[in-house]
């Protein structure tokens, strides 16, 4: 039984990864840089880059011989680990924040036959939750934070690092990744740190963290220039309909993602809510991508950075990670909604 569980997902491991990696001349022009190549992780079965650490949890979860796999989300991680489970054919406990309003609650319970769970309170409360239900009721737990899912991730997310490397058989000079809690970029450090050691590299790319304004403590930390990553107050964050795949109180891998931007030389930097729509319109116009605020701050943070310090981009080669797509079920109507967006909203 664990055998054809597991050729199953082989099966449709084709699915997951290989995503769209893209020169971008048209962009590249506008933000003043001299290469910038797009990785879109939005071809990922439910749209974004969380489909590869969502395989292989539940890969481990079957290996382990759990029936149950259970995680705390905002959305898309719950999404993933729906459809993975559904493959696998054991049951999925999504733990979501009531006052979160993601469109994957539907897709979660009717399409990947998920259960969600509600927590008052923040992702961090629903994580908390999770995890000490999970315990009780002998579920896997597939929350970010532990030794086992951090090995998993940064794994899962260094396949990023070869799919670009074998793409343009040499290491960026400059990385852009969307941070929340920070695994995705500190898995795709991970990965040409790998690269680095193995001499298949002569340099590590400048990893940038990117992120939200409206709170984020990977960002804050290294603006404030601390080497040991501080907590924000939850009264700090503000959550809005377009950064909630970003904000968060306590990145859960946070530390080693702020590792990553001093042990490369990289920066960390803040965009609006306003400029991470701007981005994810232009890559619509421009590239023909349906691409989620939240992950077009890659790009609207290396705009802002370029800006600032013109010859960083005037001879570099850089990749923007774009996380997610827009989804396909309502995508006309949250355009609507982020047309009539005041310029104000940050």
């Amino acid at each position: 039984m664990l055998g054809k569980k597991i050729s199953k997902w082989v099966n449709k491991r084709r699915l997951v990864g290989k995503t769209i990696f893209v020169r971008s001349k048209n962009i590249e022009s506008i933000i003043a840089c001299k290469r910038l190549f797009l990785k879109f992780e939005g071809g990922n079965p439910t749209g974004t880059q969380k489909d590869r650490i969502a395989k292989a949890l539940a890969e481990d979860a079957v290996q382990k011989r759990y029936h149950q796999i259970a995680v705390g989300s905002c959305g898309n991680f719950g999404a993933a680990i729906a459809l993975a489970a559904k493959d696998f054919n054991i049951e999925a406990h999504i733990y979501i924040p009531t006052e979160y309003h993601t469109r994957r609650i539907e897709e979660i319970e009717e399409k990947y036959r998920g259960t969600i769970h509600r927590v008052v309170g923040t992702y961090e409360n629903a994580v908390e939750k999770c995890s000490e239900d999970a315990e009780k009721n002998g579920w896997y737990d597939a929350n970010p934070g532990f030794p086992h899912t951090t090995e998993i991730a940064l794994n899962a997310y260094g396949q990023i690092s070869k799919e670009i490397y074998s793409a343009l058989g040499y290491a960026p000079d400059i990385i852009s990744v969307p941070v929340g809690n920070g695994t995705t970029l500190a898995g795709i450090f991970n990965g040409f740190f790998k690269y680095f050691q193995e001499e298949k590299i002569k340099k590590l790319p400048k990893m940038v963290a990117a992120s939200t304004l409206r709170g984020n403590p990977i960002v804050k930390s290294f603006k404030n220039h601390y080497q040991i990553i501080k907590d924000l107050q939850p009264s700090e964050i503000k959550e809005t309909p377009y950064n909630e795949p970003l904000v968060n109180w306590h990145a859960y891998d946070g530390q080693i993602a702020l590792d990553a931007v001093y042990n490369s030389y990289g920066f960390a930097e803040y965009a609006s809510d306003t400029r991470m729509i701007e981005f994810s319109r232009l890559l619509k116009r421009e590239e023909g991508l349906n691409v989620l605020p939240a992950s077009a701050c890659s790009l609207a943070v290396l705009s802002s950075v370029l800006k600032k310090n013109h010859s960083n981009g005037t001879k570099s080669t850089i990749v923007a990670i774009l996380t997610g797509r827009v989804p396909y079920n309502g995508h006309q109507r949250r355009n609507n909604h982020m047309n009539n967006t005041s310029a104000n909203q940050k």
